[in-house]
């Protein structure tokens, strides 16, 4: 797999509950760990059936916020195991998973003259 992401991943496992329809457009309910976490989204093991493309949502079980996701990928490689899923937010919303410590803003030069 080619290497598409947009920032590094974090190796945090944070439990989270998976909402969507399997390939047959059945509904699902799965709870995992997303094993490795970015701003953009996450990779996770999931057992239901899911293809590239569609939408399902994330739960963070710790803070119970909810944010759609887009497939980007599904490992082909286990038949009958969970397959490894990546997955990003379709909207950028902040951190969904509360990891991440915001940029700092650094002030301009004319900001730190009026200061003075």
């Amino acid at each position: 797999m080619e290497d598409k992401r947009r920032c590094k991943r974090l190796p945090f496992s944070i439990p989270v509950h998976v909402y969507g329809r399997t390939e047959r457009g059945l509904p699902f309910r799965y709870v995992t760990v997303a094993k490795s976490v970015n701003m953009n989204g996450a990779l996770l093991p999931l057992a239901p059936r899911v293809k590239q493309g569609q939408t399902i949502l994330l739960v963070n079980s710790f803070t119970q916020e909810e944010r759609e996701c887009r497939v980007v990928y599904v490992d082909a490689k286990h038949r009958n195991k969970k397959k490894k899923v990546a997955v990003e937010f379709t909207k950028e919303q902040g951190d969904f998973w509360h990891v991440f410590s915001p940029t700092p803003k650094l002030a301009t030069i004319s900001q730190r003259q009026n200061v003075a």
